[in-house]
């Protein structure tokens, strides 16, 4: 599913948005009760209390169906971004290929400028249509508290921050001084005074003392050594589906082993398209999920549309290793 940065419909952001400004309207009014509780009964206070939370429902209601409306077209917007960054990036590298080969003698400066019109305008147009994805990406995001709400499956688009259970009202302080239980009786035995210090001239290092102050650092390398270095993590597969005909049509697995992608042939992945290193990009596992880098500081590696070094993946994330456009998927 493309998306048209120029023809998109905006009336689903704009009634998402219209719900956000409500939402915020009642939380402000929540914000403002609690500082007032003590000012009214509580009975009032509660009947207040379940009319705002009544309200945040209903919203909650109106707002699922264009959250799962608004979150398909995210998933289109950020594949479009990734394309768009792609050919962007495209154009940019053939610009200085063509100025490079100009350089080693190739043609001549008619040539050169012949051959940059082409490349400039294209450049010109990935700019302008990038540019209108960006803006098209603020309204989206301003329709919704966060991005997640756009990555939620189905079953959490009808979910909302309700207004918490409100906690009892503090008792006044007398009754807390009445309740409270009296302190017990210090033993006589616990007031016992300290040991003489040690004379000047006494050697504190002749022999070691079982203290308890040096068993505690004992106990606590202990504790640390303790760990076991080999304990299991489980970890999740992920996939690369290719999006587009430069990434092929095979779906890549992801697993431990970390996966080199270029047109090398020693890589996991091999593709063939223009501008791609030898050993372009790698994904590999780490703790905080499936990481991708740019192992040839070429700056043509997009997550969602960004051009990246380093990044760990999320699950539905748009990435683009030059022209070549995949979905991230963890299984």
């Amino acid at each position: 599913m493309a998306i048209d940065p120029d023809g998109t419909d905006l009336t689903t952001l704009d009634e998402l948005t219209a719900l956000k400004r409500q939402r915020e309207e009642i939380g402000q009014r929540v914000a403002v009760m609690n500082e007032k509780r003590g000012k009214v009964s509580e009975e009032v206070y509660q009947r207040v209390h379940a009319d705002y939370q009544q309200q945040l429902q209903e919203l909650a209601a109106k707002a699922a169906p264009l959250r799962q409306r608004a979150a398909a077209g995210w998933q289109a917007l950020k594949i479009e971004m990734a394309r768009i960054e792609a050919d962007f990036n495209a154009a940019r590298l053939d610009k200085e290929e063509i100025e490079f080969r100009h350089s080693l003698g190739e043609f001549d400066a008619a040539e050169l400028k012949r051959r940059l019109r082409s490349v400039d305008e294209r450049v010109e147009a990935s700019t302008r249509v990038r540019d209108k994805a960006a803006q098209l990406k603020a309204r989206y995001l301003a329709a919704v508290e966060s991005e997640g709400e756009l990555e939620a499956g189905d079953e959490d688009t009808a979910r909302m921050p309700a207004i918490p259970d409100p906690p009892p009202p503090a008792p006044a302080l007398a009754s807390t001084l009445r309740t409270q239980p009296p302190a017990p009786e210090v033993p006589a035995t616990t007031l016992r005074a300290p040991p003489p210090a040690p004379a000047a001239d006494a050697t504190l290092v002749s022999a070691p003392l079982p203290t308890a102050g040096a068993a505690a650092p004992a106990r606590a390398a202990s504790s640390r050594s303790s760990r076991n270095p080999d304990a299991t993590v489980v970890f999740r597969q992920g996939r690369l589906e290719p999006r587009n005909p430069e990434a092929g049509s095979v779906v890549q697995t992801l697993g431990l082993r970390p996966i080199a992608i270029g047109s090398g042939s020693e890589c996991d992945l091999q593709l063939q398209v223009a501008g791609l290193g030898k050993r372009h990009a790698e994904i590999s596992m780490t703790r905080a999920g499936f990481c991708v880098r740019d192992t040839s500081s070429s700056g043509t590696i997009t997550v969602n549309g960004e051009t990246i070094r380093e990044q760990v993946l999320a699950d539905g994330d748009a990435l683009a290793i030059g022209p070549a456009l995949f979905h991230f998927r963890l299984l």
